[in-house]
């Protein structure tokens, strides 16, 4: 969402500019009326010619200095004056009309967008909020995004604060600390909570009171160290990511296990392309209580379950035919990504195989 430096263009903003016409209008007026004033008094106490009394007016009001036209009497001189007086009092009451017109309609127009985000924000459900808009943060929100997930970033810097909204994303520039702007970012409605801010000290903060503010939510979040690790674990984290140990790993796989590394970068590449993605039974699902051979969802929808985690957290690789499909057990299945919207359609009840 940009908004571009030349006059813009969409109705609304016309009809601001519309509205503020009769007074543009009036400065206008008053301008024009203390030239004709000057020029027309030096015609009648100098008996200048037009030329020079309107040449004279302008110098004087606009305060140039450029010295006197031609020599002034006492009665000229005394005009001078009251020109002057009357052209500061003008030129003050045109500066005023000219900038509340320009910054109000600045002003306005960022309280709209506010309230036009607030409004987008409040009516989310099962949202995720990221705090902080860094590299990581901002490809992992891009990720969610793409999968229609809907991302409310919290971002202090005004600098990325831009750069999110260039991004597409709704946007709250703010101190993710604070209890006001995580509320603002609907946390209590929000299913995820992501924080990446570059203070281990700052993520325990929002972690905690992510927590007390949303006790089911789930929570994403990076350390810098072991310390901060064990200190982020320790209160509540769900899932935590070591940026450095991260990508050391991925350095050494790429290394000793290039084709590995290679396939699983292809997951989620392209729009017909294949991924891995995770299936949450609902209690509602046709498919509970049901085992994976009643099911044949190899067979009937060529996508492979490479895991299945029970309600309770428990993984179990490479399932038999034989494992039961209980409500809440989430499914690890790999296959093209329209397989995969089928299987998702299946398993939802939305349709069947």
């Amino acid at each position: 969402m940009t908004l571009k430096k030349s006059l813009p263009s969409s109705p609304k903003v016309t009809q601001e500019y519309l509205d503020s016409l009769p007074e543009l209008l009036l400065s206008l007026l008053v301008v024009l009326l203390a030239v004709l004033f000057g020029t027309v008094g030096y015609m009648v106490v100098e008996g200048w010619s037009a030329f020079d009394s309107f040449y004279m007016t302008v110098i004087t009001l606009a305060t140039i200095g450029y010295g006197e036209t031609h020599p002034l009497t006492t009665e000229g001189r005394v005009f001078t004056v009251v020109l002057i007086i009357l052209g500061v009092g003008a030129g003050t009451v045109v500066f005023s009309s000219i900038s509340r017109i320009i910054i109000g309609g600045q002003i306005a127009r960022i309280f709209e967008r506010s309230h036009k985000v607030k409004e987008k924000i409040d009516a989310l459900q099962g949202h995720t909020i990221f705090c902080g808009f860094s590299r990581l943060g901002r490809v992992a929100a891009e990720e969610l995004q793409k999968s229609g997930s809907a991302v409310v970033i919290i971002e202090s810097d005004p600098h990325r604060v831009e750069e999110a909204k260039d991004a597409g994303f709704l946007v709250i520039q703010g101190d993710a600390t604070l209890d006001e702007t995580l509320q603002h970012a609907g946390i209590a409605r929000a299913a995820r909570l992501v924080s990446l801010l570059p203070r281990d000290s700052d993520n325990l903060y929002v972690i905690l009171t992510g927590r007390e503010m949303s006790p089911g939510l789930y929570i994403v979040s990076r350390a810098e160290d072991e310390m901060g690790e064990r200190r982020l674990q320790r209160a509540g984290v769900d899932r935590l990511i070591s940026t450095y140990r991260l990508a050391a790993r991925k350095l050494a796989d790429g290394i000793m296990r290039p084709y590995i590394t290679d396939f699983f970068e292809g997951a989620g590449s392209g729009a017909d392309g294949w991924k891995i993605e995770e299936i949450k039974i609902p209690a509602s699902s046709f498919v509970c209580g049901k085992t994976l051979g009643e099911l044949a969802i190899r067979q009937r929808s060529n996508v492979s379950i490479a895991a299945v985690v029970n309600p309770a957290g428990v993984l179990e690789l490479n399932p038999g035919g034989e494992t039961v499909l209980d409500s809440g057990a989430t499914l690890i299945a790999i296959g093209w990504k329209k397989d995969i919207k089928s299987l998702e359609s299946f398993v939802f009840g939305t349709e069947r195989l």
